[in-house]
């Protein structure tokens, strides 16, 4: 929590890009989580919901008891949400998102792995990697908990390893700014 809250108070405001979130928490938190990140970020951010758009400058944190997907609506993306078992047996888990954006919007994606205990991501990484999609995850130096962003980097998914910080500074040169 505390890497994703540098990171968006590094990001430029000017980037309107939709953010999705998925954070290890129970569904009774994720509420108050969405608010932390409003505060942390001054973005709208809501606790994402099956058939929501996803809408330019809004944070999208994953309900804690399913996981959040991206699907396609007519002609726009929409959140979907589902609670079938992931592999790394997290609810939310990060694999199902980032495997559902592989599918929807490939290489428009730019996925970012920070702290987390365990390998949620790696299935999701490398579909999303094989569809054009890139990744940065945080480097050790600055994880409370360097699992997620490891077991990324290890298997040469990962575009960069950096400190919340200077992803954010990537992520701005990355959309222009």
């Amino acid at each position: 929590i505390h890497a994703l809250g540098q990171l968006l108070r590094h990001l430029p405001r000017t980037i309107r890009q939709p953010l999705l979130v998925v954070q290890h928490l129970p569904a009774s938190f994720a509420a108050v989580f969405a608010r932390q990140l409003h505060l942390a970020s001054g973005r709208e951010a809501v606790v994402a919901q099956d058939g929501m758009p996803l809408a330019p400058g809004r944070i999208f944190v994953a309900s804690g008891a399913s996981h959040m997907l991206v699907r396609q609506q007519g002609e726009e993306l929409v959140i979907g949400t589902c609670t079938r078992p992931a592999p790394s047996g997290c609810t939310p888990s990060v694999d199902p998102l980032l495997e559902s954006l592989a599918l929807t919007a490939g290489g428009r994606t730019l996925a970012i792995i920070l702290s987390g205990m365990g390998r949620d991501g790696v299935i999701g990484a490398g579909r999303l990697v094989a569809a054009g999609g890139r990744i940065l995850v945080q480097d050790q130096a600055s994880s409370a908990v360097w699992g997620m962003p490891r077991a990324i980097a290890e298997a040469g998914l990962a575009e960069a390893v950096l400190a919340p910080d200077q992803i954010a500074s990537r992520v701005a040169a990355l959309c222009g700014l």
